[in-house]
């Protein structure tokens, strides 16, 4: 479905491009600094070093902006804000990723990303179980190929794992 079929037959709104385009543009701004910002002193290689994972984040942030960025270049559209309040689905989603880094302390971060995106998936509006599972199990292996597998970065054991003596 169009956004333009999402939203009533409306173009979407400058409005939320401008604000999108705006944190893509403060996040490649961090992504262009992000070598000054980070200590990278450490004897780890880069893949291993502290600089590796805000590079990822900014670089998925800037990617994600960029479809907003080319709709305020096109021509038409409106200003207006959409009229219908506080976002709710993105509000629940943002509150249930707050708890993210307690629950990778807790869980460890495979379990911990399978639980989110199975839980967050339908916050946002995705309403097929078997679509929410699949998704969930690809994002927790892709996170595992990346991480142990392709990098050999190990994280810290969860916390439940000391619980039930593992």
């Amino acid at each position: 479905m169009s956004d333009a079929a999402a939203q009533g037959g409306q173009t979407p709104s400058r409005t939320h491009d401008a604000l999108a385009a705006g944190l893509g543009a403060a996040g490649l701004g961090l992504l262009a600094a992000s070598p000054w910002l980070v200590d990278r002193s450490g004897p780890d290689p880069f893949y291993k070093g502290p600089l590796i994972f805000p590079l990822i984040a900014l670089a998925v942030m800037v990617a994600g902006a960029l479809p907003a960025a080319v709709r305020l270049l096109r021509p038409g559209g409106s200003w207006r804000v959409d009229g219908r309040g506080l976002p709710w689905p993105a509000l629940r989603l943002f509150l249930l990723l707050c708890l993210f880094p307690t629950a990778v302390v807790v869980a460890g971060v495979e379990a911990t990303a399978f639980l989110f995106v199975a839980v967050g998936l339908p916050l946002v509006g995705s309403r097929r179980p078997l679509t929410v599972v699949l998704v969930a199990a690809l994002v927790s292996l892709a996170i595992h190929l990346a991480f142990r597998s392709l990098l050999d970065i190990w994280f810290p054991t969860p916390l439940v794992a000391d619980w039930f003596g593992s």
